[in-house]
């Protein structure tokens, strides 16, 4: 699970489906606008990064609530809650939870914080401007998608760290929600992550996206150290 958000942090149609003439910009932008339209979904997902694979599920509520439960290997279950304002990773075996002050983060880093699941909604905010290219059409488990390729915005400060992606690919379904994301570095894939999209604008309570640990819980504050890796990460 950490191997997850450290590379969610690196960098979360109808319309396009038969137009192979469409500029890049146009099919961007009309997926974009569908993808727009959802204010929340459940998810499925699968993510293999460092030799490990890990899987669970993802409740997401605009603009940026996340409640996700993976299963780890050897740590057991995990789960990752955010209000928007304060980032929780919770271990129950091992009564552990850290927290990350994102509001904090933000003011000092002056850069967006993609995370995992607001790029499910909008992969295309977390790659370079410019850089976004269409390759293909593509159907992933009977779903249409589009597939880009992009160079992550983080990658372009951090291009002498050999573990931040240089360049990744993503598949986008009609809806404008992300199905399949790599990231690369070189040929070397550092992440391969796979969502089915199980509901969208389903009723999620608030409740969710919170988390007040327990009194027998140790808890972490990792917001300092994620900025001193953001800072790492930008001076390569």
């Amino acid at each position: 699970m950490r191997a997850t958000w450290r590379s969610a942090v690196f960098i979360l149609v109808g319309l396009l489906a038969g137009s192979a003439l469409a500029k890049p910009d146009d099919r961007v932008r009309a997926l974009r606008e569908q993808a727009h339209k959802v204010n929340g979904f459940t998810a499925e997902l699968s993510v293999s990064a460092n030799g490990t694979t890990q899987s669970g599920t993802l409740l997401f509520l605009a603009p940026d609530r996340v409640h996700m439960e993976m299963k780890i290997p050897g740590l057991g279950n995990q789960t990752v809650v955010s209000d928007g304002r304060t980032l929780w990773t919770i271990t129950p075996d091992a009564r552990v939870a850290t927290k990350i002050d994102l509001a904090a983060v933000q003011k000092s880093w002056h850069r967006p914080l993609a995370n995992q699941a607001t790029a499910i909604r909008d992969v295309f905010d977390a790659a370079k401007p410019g850089t976004i290219r269409w390759l293909s059409s593509q159907r992933i488990s009977g779903i249409a998608t589009q597939k880009f390729e992009a160079i992550p915005e983080i990658g372009v400060d951090a291009a002498h760290n050999a573990r931040v992606p240089d360049r990744m690919q993503f598949w986008v379904g009609d809806d404008g929600l992300l199905r399949r994301q790599v990231l690369l570095r070189g040929n070397d894939v550092l992440m391969d992550a796979h969502f089915k999209i199980v509901d969208t604008n389903p009723h999620i309570p608030a409740e969710r996206f919170s988390f007040h640990p327990p009194a027998s819980y140790e808890v972490k504050d990792m917001t300092k150290s994620t900025l001193e890796s953001l800072r790492a990460l930008e001076k390569g």
